[in-house]
């Protein structure tokens, strides 16, 4: 990472969990303000997966991962503005399961 003047960070990486809708279907990222926040909070999404869905559990957590996150930094910003804290809201038991 380099600092520019200013003290304005340059090529910092951004990250966001991979939710997808299912465990082959395209990804669906969610940004989160740190890889280290990100690492946690797919872990807790995998052990709920595995926990919520008895049969098709491990591979739903398989599917749950941490991405670089390629699009703008302006839309990784926006999303946490407008979706704060979402990491502690975001759970499979919230669904029922049929």
């Amino acid at each position: 990472m380099k600092i520019k003047e200013g003290g304005v960070m340059e090529n910092q990486k951004l990250w966001a969990v991979n939710i997808p809708e299912e465990p082959d279907s395209e990804e669906i990222l969610y940004p989160v303000p740190s890889k280290e926040l990100g690492e946690q909070v797919v872990q807790r999404l995998r052990r709920e997966a595995i926990e919520a869905f008895e049969t098709v559990g491990e591979c739903i957590a398989e599917a749950v991962t941490l991405e670089e996150w390629n699009l703008s930094a302006d839309e990784h910003s926006k999303y946490l503005e407008e979706n704060p804290n979402w990491w502690n809201e975001t759970t499979f038991l919230d669904d029922e399961v049929a």
